[in-house]
């Protein structure tokens, strides 16, 4: 009798233990409660997501060299020999070591009234410089062709080395003065330029 009592007892005790796990598994399943937590997850996470955002800021430095323009235009006078103009666009490539630009050139040379000669031609220049600041000594290889409008036609090659110095006038502007030398209908020549 005894044992009949104490398995009766044990069978209650383990049922009632049963049904308090299984309340307890619908409880946590059940789909209003699921989304309760996941709200709570989701606003909890919200909170230091915004927190931190502004810390990260404040450690992150926006440094000047992230700022640093990939293109450039420039207007230039030719001097001395046969006056002229030239209008260029170019683009900036940065290294660890110097910098370069690389323009595209429309240029217009005269020598009147003491020649009777004029030209026109487009050539590609490129600048390099030791800084990545495009101030100081640079030095620069145009290739390109050249047009000879009067007296008559004539197509001839512009090729040319020179050496120049950049004077740096405001945060992306500079002018500079450059000379070359080369393959071309004036030999060399002397420009003013100013870069922005």
């Amino acid at each position: 009798m005894k044992k009949i009592i104490l398995m009766v007892f044990l069978m209650l005790l383990m049922s009632n233990l049963y049904c308090e796990e299984k309340q307890d598994i619908n409880a946590l399943l059940h789909p209003n409660i699921l989304n309760y937590n996941m709200l709570a997850q989701n606003e909890l996470i919200d909170n230091k997501i915004e927190d931190i955002q502004p810390a990260i800021k404040d450690t992150v430095p926006q440094h000047p060299l992230l700022k640093r323009p990939k293109t450039c235009f420039t207007f230039a006078l030719d001097t001395v020999v046969m006056p002229g103009i030239k209008i260029g666009f170019g683009w900036i490539k940065y290294d660890s070591t110097s910098t370069q630009e690389t323009f595209l050139i429309l240029h217009g040379n005269s020598g009147w009234p003491l020649w009777p000669i004029f030209t026109t031609g487009i050539h590609g220049e490129v600048n390099t410089f030791r800084s990545s600041g495009r101030d100081g000594f640079y030095t620069s290889c145009n290739i390109g062709l050249d047009y000879l409008l009067f007296p008559g036609t004539f197509l001839s090659p512009y090729f040319t080395f020179g050496i120049g110095y950049s004077f740096k006038v405001g945060n992306t502007s500079f002018f500079r003065i450059s000379g070359d030398l080369g393959l071309k209908w004036v030999i060399a020549s002397i420009t003013l330029s100013y870069v922005f």
